[in-house]
């Protein structure tokens, strides 16, 4: 398995007069063997990030290197291969599975390996061999998505992006899939760039999170200290936005709510992202509450506080135990 890197990638979509920067001087790697989860909520660009790496979106800046090479997305084999969101659509309904998972064998292969490679990865994704023979319109949900993962390995990729692969599924499937996530992470050493907008998902499978919004990372840290001590505000948002999570329950507690102008901020125009820092406008940590932070609105903050985080006001850290002044 490789390293992935993002060096500084930006993606622009339109013309001059109405571009979009949807990825926006991103920098992010995903160590050898390591999974990173990406989380951040629909239009922070974690989907274009996801598409760029595999070359279906073309870069506007930066770079994006595997092993310290900038990768090459030609006709050859594609050393970064994607597991898509929808797994209805990410099949060929004319095709049986075996020759969708048989298609993306590297070429070479002679048709008895290419079968038996085909049966190797429909049991590693727990799926029967015998279903080889299927169409993807005789499988439910889950079993697609399996097929996609098998469809992705079977490429022999040296890095793995799955981008909101649970999303899509019925939440009694979710788990099912994470789980075989894990267990193949596990088992291949893949790396993987795990893409989705619910932390709890995320948690449950990478070791290194990365929170994003408005196209930039505003958070990044070992899994554990991004979810035990949360630095950014928009990263204690999504926490508490999972049921049952402590931050929940904190923020259900808090005898001084959330204020009512934070509650109805809107998100800022991604077309238009506001100056300084890009979450000033919808922060409970901000100008909006404190209008004395005028820091946010002018100056973009720099990810240097205990784990990177892009936070003018980060909580500060706590004295260790023991400690005497």
């Amino acid at each position: 398995m490789s390293e992935l890197r993002f060096d500084d990638v930006s993606v622009r979509y339109g013309s001059r007069r109405r571009a979009m920067t949807a990825v926006d001087r991103v920098s992010l790697t995903v160590p050898d063997g390591a999974v990173v989860g990406l989380v951040g909520e629909s239009g922070s660009g974690k989907s274009t990030l996801a598409r760029a790496a595999v070359g279906l979106t073309p870069l506007s800046g930066g770079r994006i290197l595997l092993d310290g090479e900038p990768i090459r997305h030609g006709s050859g084999p594609r050393p970064v291969q994607m597991v898509f969101q929808d797994p209805y659509s990410s099949l060929d309904p004319r095709m049986t599975i075996g020759e969708s998972i048989a298609e993306a064998v590297p070429r070479g292969t002679g048709s008895a390996d290419r079968r038996r490679e085909v049966s190797r990865l429909l049991e590693l994704v727990e799926l029967d061999p015998a279903r080889a023979g299927a169409h993807p319109g005789q499988l439910s949900g889950g079993q697609r998505q399996r097929v996609a993962l098998a469809r992705a390995l079977a490429a022999r990729p040296a890095v793995v992006v799955a981008d909101e692969i649970t999303s899509a599924l019925d939440v009694s499937i979710q788990g099912t899939v994470l789980n075989l996530v894990r267990r193949l992470q596990r088992e291949l050493g893949t790396s993987m760039l795990f893409i989705s907008h619910n932390l709890a998902v995320v948690r449950y499978v990478a070791s290194e999170i990365a929170v994003m919004y408005l196209g930039r990372i505003v958070e990044h840290g070992p899994a554990e200290q991004v979810l035990a001590d949360p630095q950014h505000p928009y990263t204690r948002d999504l926490l508490a936005a999972v049921p049952d999570s402590a931050h929940a329950r904190s923020a259900r507690s808090a005898a001084d709510p959330t204020p009512a102008a934070v509650a109805a901020a809107e998100p800022a125009d991604p077309h238009a992202p506001p100056p300084g820092c890009r979450y000033h406008p919808r922060c409970p940590v901000g100008p909006l509450v404190h209008p004395e932070r005028e820091v946010c609105r002018t100056t973009e903050p720099t990810a240097d506080h205990r784990h990177a985080t892009a936070c003018h006001f980060a909580p500060a850290p706590e004295p260790l135990a023991g400690r005497t002044t």
